[in-house]
């Protein structure tokens, strides 16, 4: 290559020696000019993750062919893949106006880091477009343009973002009510079990039934609070390697968006207007958060269902069912 890749970068780490690689070699083929390394710390006690956080920044060390500015920011204590992620993104746009975010286990498509760049630019000054995903889970074409516009970001594993949509994000979102929740979402034609899907993420969240364990979540419901989309490609851009056993959420590799195949979406056709697909929400939704159970599962997850909608029907809060 004649020429570095100048938007800047943000990886975040922790303990995957072997899946950092991967994803670090990806990037490393764009030669960019400005790097940003984040890694969590080794939780306490652990030995194994002393050991694997050391070869995690050992890679970073290695001698690099080209000018690449890194800077790097290691934590000393374990932090979680809740404030982990979180401190890390902090960190990166109080440096940066925007740039491309990857975590250590969504290996990118050459093309992405373009096709990042060229809409970041392009839409630096729309302030409802929040953040723009690599990943497609579906074969479906959604209107005719390389990408399109939707209420979701395809699970931020590989994407980009501006410091104007990550300044509105609240980790403990303590003053958003199920109420102001609902009627955001309702603003996008979201339906009810997706309304209720979203109402006991944030009831979760309130209650740190998650553990601390999410970010990516209370970042979706700040983009609905502001009336906000994102930006979602035709064909997939990133790969994630990490449905394994040293995943935190990323366990089952029978996932629908476990290893899929990447494909080149370079030149970028652009759509002429800003409107949200709600038939790829729709089609994701059943996907990837709330596919059908059939069966003796389905059937024993009844009465469950039907609780929620009443709960959701009557405005109530909580669980009468254990």
């Amino acid at each position: 290559m004649d020429k570095t890749f100048s938007t800047p970068i943000l990886l975040i780490t922790f303990n995957r020696p072997n899946h950092t690689r991967r994803v670090w070699d990806a990037i490393k083929k764009q030669q960019p000019k400005y790097m940003y390394v984040f890694q969590d710390g080794p939780r306490e006690g652990n030995e194994t993750d002393k050991e694997k956080c050391s070869a995690v920044r050992a890679i970073f060390d290695e001698p690099l062919d080209w000018d690449c500015e890194i800077k790097t920011f290691y934590s000393d204590v374990n932090l979680g893949c809740g404030k982990g992620p979180v401190t890390g993104i902090s960190w990166f746009f109080e440096n940066v106006e925007a740039g491309l975010i990857f975590e250590d286990d969504a290996v990118p498509h050459s093309d992405f880091f373009d096709y990042a760049a060229q809409l970041l630019d392009r839409y630096y000054n729309h302030a409802e477009i929040r953040a723009i995903g690599s990943m497609k889970i579906d074969r479906r074409q959604y209107g005719n343009s390389s990408y399109y516009f939707s209420m979701m970001n395809r699970n931020l594993c590989a994407w980009a973002t501006w410091r104007r949509a990550w300044k509105d994000f609240d980790y403990y979102l303590d003053n958003v009510s199920i109420k102001e929740l609902r009627k955001s979402l309702r603003k996008y034609s979201a339906g009810s079990k997706e309304i209720l899907y979203w109402s006991e993420r944030l009831q979760e969240i309130h209650s740190d039934r998650l553990n601390e364990s999410s970010w990516d979540i209370q970042f979706l419901i700040s983009i609905w609070l502001n009336n906000g989309v994102g930006i979602c490609p035709n064909v997939n851009l990133s790969t994630n390697i990490g449905f394994d056993p040293e995943g935190t959420h990323t366990t089952n590799h029978n996932s629908s968006a476990a290893n899929l195949e990447t494909h080149s979406i370079l030149p970028l056709s652009h759509p002429t207007i800003i409107k949200v697909n709600r038939e790829s929400d729709l089609n994701y939704d059943k996907l990837y958060f709330q596919p059908v159970e059939y069966g003796w599962s389905g059937i024993k997850r009844f009465p469950f269902r039907m609780n929620k909608r009443v709960k959701l029907f009557l405005g109530k809060e909580g669980s009468w069912f254990k």
